[in-house]
């Protein structure tokens, strides 16, 4: 497309991304109001109406497309093997590849997939699909869709963070070896693991720059983590230095260790880098934190984009990969 305008809707903010003709141009991000977003799940339709036409009246994105990235806890991103069959058979059984996430009705989804690869066996025949597949619910898109066509967005492409990643991943200059990125989010921190561009999994931790806000809120007796969350962005008071903050980095550091350790023990596999999104990665102490525990290079996103230099891809990393078919 031409020209789409990127969406990800975080619980402390809205990230956004305009793509024109196959380029990200420019990089918004607005603070939503407190809990307009809780746990990914939208709670004012109406509410984020009014947000999105603000972001349109304030920044004038001037595109008509829009694209929506489905949080973590939204839909159900997975990537497995399957015997070789056609296309119609594969649609058919996808719901059944997701009996173990999926307890109701299989009708109320979207299934979608995409082949990683055709195996093929010595004699050059197809044996067996590596794919991506995808399932969300029907009603939660036909929500999104009425939603940007109030706001006067055309919601043409909903797709699932790790997707989004996969599609930057293909625009940059990455080569086929092992790495990570890592969304240092409000309420978690994910580590997404990648060959070249190849998803391989996600492992992730159930608390992130909200624990960090937690904490400076009892420092300086705020009630409440809203405030107490621009203290963070800002370091206002050097609190982002504060000995509580500094052990709530050590040990997200630890645990992202955790998950970099698991994943060379169960597939043999060495991390050459990571690449860092999310707010947690603008805080310089988290930052050298994470490089000290984990022993290698913890990359600012926007590096993957070097020619992009008016672009921060640390806070519209999702939303900019949304953007590309």
């Amino acid at each position: 497309m031409k020209k789409c305008v990127g969406f990800d809707f975080g619980n402390h903010a809205v990230h956004v991304a305009v793509n024109n003709g196959g380029k990200i141009v420019r990089s918004i991000t607005e603070r939503l109001p407190e809990g307009l977003v809780l746990d990914g799940r939208i709670t004012s339709v109406e509410s984020m109406v009014d947000v999105i036409r603000e972001i349109k009246r304030k920044h004038k994105p001037h595109a008509k497309n829009a694209a929506v990235v489905l949080p973590a806890g939204q839909c159900y991103c997975r990537r497995f093997t399957v015997a070789a069959m056609t296309k119609k058979e594969l649609l058919f059984n996808l719901p059944y590849d997701f009996h173990d996430f999926i307890s109701d009705d299989k009708s109320n989804y979207y299934f979608d997939y995409a082949v990683v690869e055709a195996k093929k066996d010595g004699n050059g025949n197809v044996t067996e699909f590596d794919i991506m597949a995808a399932a969300t619910r029907k009603d939660l898109v036909a929500d999104y869709i009425a939603m940007f066509r109030k706001a006067g967005f055309k919601l043409v492409t909903v797709v699932p963070q790790e997707i989004a990643y996969i599609n930057l991943i293909r625009r940059s200059s990455e080569e086929e070896h092992k790495h990570g990125i890592l969304d240092i989010g409000y309420n978690g921190v994910r580590l997404y693991l990648f060959s070249g561009d190849k998803y391989d999994g996600v492992r992730t931790v159930e608390y992130g720059c909200d624990a960090l806000a937690s904490a400076i809120a009892e420092n300086f007796g705020i009630e409440g983590n809203f405030v107490a969350a621009t203290y963070l962005e800002t370091n206002f008071e050097h609190s982002c230095e504060l000995p509580a903050c500094k052990d709530i980095y050590k040990a997200i550091a630890i645990e992202v260790l955790k998950a970099v350790n698991f994943y060379k023990f169960n597939d043999g596999a060495v991390l050459e880098h990571i690449h860092c999104c999310g707010g947690g990665s603008r805080n310089r102490v988290f930052m050298d934190t994470l490089r000290e525990e984990l022993g290698l290079s913890c990359l600012n996103l926007s590096e993957f984009f070097p020619y992009d230099k008016n672009v921060d891809y640390r806070m519209v990393a999702a939303a900019a990969g949304a953007t590309f078919d």
